[in-house]
């Protein structure tokens, strides 16, 4: 190589370091806005022109006549990689395991018609490519729960980390990853940072893949070798490598589906979902139960709860087809469901004993709790979630309470109830039965009336759905334990069965039993906990 051959080669490698040095400087400036959610700004979505200069896919516009009733056409009408990338001979490889397989392509387009509606208004708000509308069939076949063995999640494939930096909050009890709305936002402001960094499409979805950092040293590396720095001459990860052939393998299905032998039927250009503000605790099952769907349908759209339990201190925001909106907000205001509530179990309690006092299968409490047993038992003390009925108010527009609300009603016990077993089914607490039936003393019998306290006596002026508080790492206050207080007869067995509760339980709820099973007459038993 001559010396002047070298002279123009370490200019052009300064002038690139020089580029590559203000594209991480620009980086770092974009990136701060990841932190705005803590200093109380929010994410800023990032946006430009689409037919700006200097980037030749944006050069077509988008036809004036383009059927606007048809998501699919809106898609097809939005495409704006340079065809020039579908050269790439991996693109005709995808294309052809793609067509191979006309059931996962049929199962993939079925599953992505709830979600693209609302992905092709983001997109086309921002002005990108409509490819980056079908990428999520690309990194989850548009899957809510899908879990990569790195950990990514949810539709758009989130690290946790990267998750994080672009606000996605991520808990025990929400992972904003899995929140299809959340996640979108933070997937097309990640794209278009990209963008910003490389200018070029193709870079962009291959650093979405592998990072930034992976496609600016592939640069790097091409350029002190004098090679070319296009997507397709990159020394990349094989993975990354095939992604962009991938999505235009996908982009060309779209395209001409009778070419390949896959029918696509029309999408209406019109939201699937509504979005509803709720501040309540309950689970996904009753959720389903108020919106008239089925778990898994439910899930689909509310899939950033991994316990199945919707708890936060904050309001949040749930998605529901729009046809089933008005009797989803309906039934939350005058239906009923069951409410989770942290409750101290105590070591050696047995989970199915806890089930049973509480009414409820221990199949439903190991669906949402993970017991810590020895032969059975707790073997140390564990907060677990409980359902308790929770029930929905309507708005009171008036001052006045009707005169039915405010009169406590009247309920005959049947045999078997038991104090804990009413006080969940009406909502209340045992200290509530306790204060409104000042001469129960702990005990009931076949027969007996109760009353029950109205739970509209206070006032529900401003609030539709009360709102349920709660802190993860903080235990609740607990209410009154039930007792009863002992009579001429009594024995511990008796009264363990009056109260339908085992023996051993009965002893652990009163530990100067444990040795000694002699009562007296007169004496106080706790015979269950709040």
């Amino acid at each position: 190589m001559s010396t002047g051959d070298r002279l123009a080669r370490n200019q052009k490698l300064v002038a690139i370091k020089l580029n590559l040095l203000s594209l991480a400087v620009l980086a770092v400036f974009l990136s701060q806005s990841v932190h705005a959610e803590e200093t109380g700004t929010g994410i800023q979505t990032l946006e430009w022109n689409g037919d700006a200069a200097g980037d030749p896919s944006n050069s077509e516009s988008k036809p004036d006549d383009a059927p606007s009733d048809d998501v699919w056409q809106r898609i097809r009408c939005g495409f704006k990689i340079d065809d020039d990338a579908a050269r790439n001979p991996l693109v005709a490889e995808h294309e052809a395991w793609y067509a191979s397989r006309p059931d996962y392509v049929r199962r993939m387009i079925e599953r992505s018609r709830r979600y693209l509606f609302h992905i092709v208004e983001e997109v086309d708000r921002r002005a990108m490519p409509m490819e980056i509308a079908l990428l999520p069939m690309v990194e989850s076949a548009f899957n809510p729960t899908a879990e990569s063995s790195s950990a990514a999640s949810g539709i758009w494939q989130f690290m946790p980390s990267t998750g994080r930096h672009y606000g996605l909050k991520q808990d025990t009890w929400y992972d904003g990853r899995r929140d299809f709305t959340a996640s979108t936002e933070a997937a097309l402001d990640y794209l278009g940072k990209l963008y910003l960094d490389f200018g070029d499409w193709e870079l962009a979805l291959a650093a979405y893949n592998c990072g930034e950092g992976c496609v600016a040293r592939a640069i790097e590396k091409n350029v002190q070798q004098g090679l070319p720095t296009d997507y397709a001459s990159l020394p990349l990860p094989s993975e990354t490598r095939n992604y962009v052939p991938k999505l235009l393998a996908i982009r060309d299905l779209v395209s001409n589906p009778e070419h390949y032998g896959i029918a696509i039927d029309a999408l209406p250009n019109q939201p699937y979902f509504n979005q509803i503000t709720v501040q309540a605790c309950m689970d996904i099952r009753s959720a389903a139960r108020l919106a008239g769907m089925s778990s898994d349908e439910f899930i689909a759209l509310n899939a950033a709860f991994p316990r199945r339990l919707i708890r936060s201190d904050a309001p949040v925001n749930l998605l529901v087809p729009v046809d089933k909106s008005d009797a989803f907000q309906r039934n939350l205001e005058t239906g009923s469901w069951d409410s989770w509530q942290p409750y101290t179990a105590k070591k050696g309690e047995r989970p199915r004993a806890i089930a049973k006092r509480l009414e409820v299968s221990l199949a439903r409490l190991e669906e949402h709790n993970q017991f810590h047993l020895k032969r059975g038992r707790l073997v140390r003390d564990q907060t677990i979630l409980v359902p308790v009925r929770e029930r929905g108010v309507s708005v009171v527009k008036n001052d006045a309470v009707p005169p039915s609300a405010s009169s406590p009603t009247r309920l005959e016990v049947k045999r078997g109830d038991t104090l804990f077993g009413i006080a969940r089914r009406y909502g209340l607490s045992i200290a509530q039965l306790e204060e409104a039936n000042p001469d129960l003393n702990g005990r009931l019998a076949a027969g007996q009336h109760l009353r029950l306290p109205s739970g509209d006596q206070t006032s529900q002026e401003t609030a539709a759905i009360q709102p349920v508080s709660f802190t993860p790492d903080r235990h609740p206050k607990p209410a009154r334990s039930a007792r009863y207080t002992v009579r001429r007869g009594d024995t511990l067995s008796t009264i363990a069965q009056r109260f339908n509760i085992s023996l051993t339980d009965l002893k652990m709820l009163n530990p100067v039993f444990r040795k000694r099973s002699m009562v007296r007459a007169g004496q106080t038993v706790v015979v269950s906990r709040p």
